[in-house]
């Protein structure tokens, strides 16, 4: 798929931890109870000073914090992972996606020194962002951002709309420029469409999709001409061809619990906490000892990461090509991508 020497891009979950309960997070049932799978496993500036050795560090491009379940700002070591990562690249790219709703001022004056940009997830206003993230503080969240930007860092605001808050738009995007924020971004999440029923819907966990079509995800539009095309969204993903985001940017992603794979959207298949244990399709390809992160050098030489390339060429889902693999970056449907069109 690629070897060590190619990488150019690392994606970190530092975390499993967060103190929200977001409704269309895995890392939560419903935005209840947490998953049942999640340990609250983080990895230490030890785990990645192991692993990510100078030399490596030299030949990256980018390095983010995101992940499937947990905030990067709820990892103990953050700071001193990000200022690690400076000191051996100075020009790497790295960033932070986050809610802000974590850390003392001066933590965050402390990041901007360092850090390229931070995405802050901020949906809606003061009476409407508490909606989807639930447990958010308002106020903490604005206290942070500002003392991020106020120190010279550049932020950037990501807006999920939803039915609730798609009144808010203007408003919101005019605020962030008085605030400071270097950009505003709307996102049209593809969570209204359901990767389990493969269809589109109106509401999801509680929240309803936007009621204009601009704030409407493109693949809920491209719904209709899939089926129209291949019979059913089964067939589609049986014979679509995949362009792979992670191989094109040349990226690998870690786990917060050191597992190396291609993308976070395979790792998060791996804990749905409605399906048995590995039960998912995706753990037909783990190895948790071969893909630690102990070794990058080791995993992406090995040719442990080939097998999923492989299964891109299998006939069907049933036959073994990764379904996650044609959701994603199955060339005729992608939400990701659309969320920012």
């Amino acid at each position: 798929m690629y070897k060590y020497k190619d990488v150019r891009a690392v994606h970190i979950e530092l975390t499993e931890r967060c103190n929200l309960a977001c409704l269309m997070c895995d890392r939560n049932i419903n935005g209840g109870e947490v998953n049942p799978y999640l340990e609250g496993r983080t990895l230490s500036f030890q785990d990645i000073h192991q692993a990510f050795i100078p030399s490596f560090i030299k030949q990256l491009k980018k390095v983010y914090f995101c992940g499937n379940y947990g905030d990067p700002i709820l990892a103990r070591d953050l700071l001193q992972i990000v200022k690690y990562f400076r000191r051996h690249n100075e020009s790497l790219n790295i960033g932070v996606i986050t809610n802000g709703c974590s850390k003392p001022s001066m933590w965050w004056r402390e990041l901007a020194k360092v850090v390229s940009y931070v995405r802050f997830g901020i949906d809606g206003l003061c009476d409407t962002h508490k909606i989807y993230r639930q447990n958010v503080i308002w106020d903490l969240v604005v206290r942070n951002a500002k003392a991020f930007i106020d120190a010279g860092g550049y932020a950037i605001w990501d807006y999920l709309v939803f039915k609730h808050n798609e009144h808010q738009v203007v408003e919101a995007s005019l605020l962030s420029k008085e605030w400071g924020f270097k950009e505003f971004v709307v996102k049209k999440t593809g969570r209204f469409f359901s990767t389990a029923s493969l269809k589109g819907k109106d509401e999801h966990q509680g929240l309803e999709k936007p009621t204009c079509a601009c704030n409407i995800n493109d693949a809920l539009k491209k719904e209709k001409i899939i089926l129209e095309k291949y019979g059913s969204m089964d067939h589609y993903l049986d014979n679509v061809d995949i362009d792979c985001k992670a191989l094109k940017n040349k990226e690998i992603y870690i786990s917060a619990e050191g597992i190396i794979l291609p993308c976070c959207w395979l790792a998060g298949q791996m804990y749905k906490w409605f399906l048995p244990p590995q039960a998912a399709q995706v753990w037909e390809i783990i190895d948790k000892e071969k893909m630690n992160m102990r070794s990058i050098k080791n995993v992406l030489d090995s040719g442990i990461l080939d097998e999923i390339e492989k299964r891109w060429k299998c006939e069907s889902i049933a036959n073994g090509k990764l379904k996650t693999c044609a959701l994603k970056c199955g060339k005729e449907l992608d939400a990701f991508g659309d969320q920012f069109k």
